[in-house]
C-alpha cells in the first residue's frame, strides 16, 4: 500500500483499459484520472504524471469543498473548467489516497485508490 497525493488534474475519463484486476470494489466502474501525483512513501519531492483509478464516490471525496469544477468535453473526458490555482492544488494535495501500485503504462505509474482520507 502506498500513500499518494493528487496534485494536479489533466483530465478524468471512464476506464476503458481491460485486464486490470481491481482490489477495491471490483464490480464498481472506475474512473481514470490523468494528472500529477506525489508518492509520499518514496522520499521523492518531485511530482510526476500518473494515472489514478478510483470510483465516482472517491473522486467526489477528493474534490469535495475544493471549488474545482469539471466539465465534459466532446471527447467524453472531464476537464477542469479552469486550471487549478495554487490554493486548489494544495487542498487537493492534502488529501491522502491510500493506493495499490498497479504498474506502469507507457512509463507512467498507475495506482488504484483503496481509501481516501483527509
Amino acid at each position: 500500500m502506498k500513500e499518494i497525493h493528487l496534485t494536479g488534474i489533466e483530465y478524468v475519463e471512464y476506464n476503458t483499459i481491460d485486464g486490470i484486476e481491481f482490489k477495491y470494489k471490483p464490480e464498481v466502474p472506475k474512473l481514470k484520472v490523468i494528472g500529477n501525483i506525489l508518492i509520499a512513501d518514496e522520499n521523492e519531492e518531485d511530482e510526476a504524471q500518473g494515472i489514478v483509478f478510483l470510483t465516482q464516490k472517491q473522486l467526489n471525496q477528493v474534490l469535495s469543498n475544493k471549488e474545482v469544477e469539471l466539465a465534459v468535453a466532446d471527447d467524453n473526458r472531464w476537464y477542469p473548467v479552469k486550471p487549478l490555482n495554487k490554493e486548489q492544488a494544495k487542498k487537493i494535495g492534502l488529501v491522502t489516497l491510500e493506493s495499490e501500485f498497479l504498474g506502469t503504462i507507457s512509463d507512467i505509474k498507475s495506482f488504484e485508490v483503496i481509501k481516501v482520507s483527509e
